[in-house]
């Protein structure tokens, strides 16, 4: 399998992942300890450093869109990663999720290429037992992946309303399916917890809004996953 990520030093068994190379960067140097370069191709910056607990983490940037995650992913699983847990960004569907929420993916409606190109279909499940660790955290749900981001998304939102008048999609995002689905298919845990970025509305949070929020929720994360190894053995 073609390198993608160009390891320096092997991930450690425990990732972070993220889209944007700049937040695994903040993230890397905000909340581990001693971190260092591991990964540098195309852009795809990854650090792995020292968590609370002094276990070794990585934060390792994929790319943004579901198309560059597959990629991504194969490599960290040739690498010996074990549980990957994605942080990212949404857009809410639902009228009391606000900027600055958290959604906890519970299920996501995979209306992506990557993910139907790799055979998922329906409800991809995250991870039950990685999931449950991060249970608190944010609002259990389903949300929905796209290839396009819904303010240039032409189809409208009603291709992905949910499963039943009590099972509605939450917020659609980019690429969480398409990490759900590479994932199972490299037996990786997997795992998602989402930032509201916008809302129903159109207000929205910018960058230096959000990255507070990446390191409020990178650090209840890396509380509960780091400690966790234990449970695994």
């Amino acid at each position: 399998m073609p390198t993608r990520l160009n390891a320096i030093t092997p991930a450690a068994s425990d990732v972070i992942v993220v889209g944007d190379p700049r937040r695994s960067f903040l993230l890397a140097q905000e909340l581990t300890e001693s971190p260092k370069m591991s990964h540098l191709a195309r852009g795809l910056w990854g650090y792995t450093g020292g968590a609370p607990s002094g276990r070794p983490v990585t934060i390792q940037s994929t790319g943004i869109g579901g198309p560059s995650a597959p990629a991504g992913i194969s490599d960290l699983a040739g690498e010996g990663v074990r549980r990957i847990v994605r942080l990212g960004t949404c857009v809410a569907r639902v009228d009391d999720l606000k900027p600055g929420s958290v959604v906890l993916v519970e299920s996501v409606l995979g209306m992506d290429g990557v993910s139907n190109r790799m055979g998922a279909s329906g409800e991809i499940l995250p991870d039950a037992g990685l999931t449950d660790l991060l249970d608190g955290l944010g609002r259990s749900g389903m949300i929905s992946s796209h290839d396009l981001l819904a303010r240039n998304d032409r189809m409208g939102p009603t291709s992905d309303e949910g499963v039943g008048p009590d099972r509605p999609v939450l917020a659609r995002d980019l690429q969480t399916a398409a990490t759900f689905a590479v994932a199972a298919d490299l037996s990786i845990a997997a795992a998602a917890l989402l930032i509201v970025s916008e809302d129903r509305k159109g207000e929205r949070l910018e960058e230096a809004e959000l990255e507070p929020e990446f390191l409020d929720l990178g650090r209840l994360v890396l509380d509960r996953i780091a400690p966790a190894e234990r449970l695994f053995n």
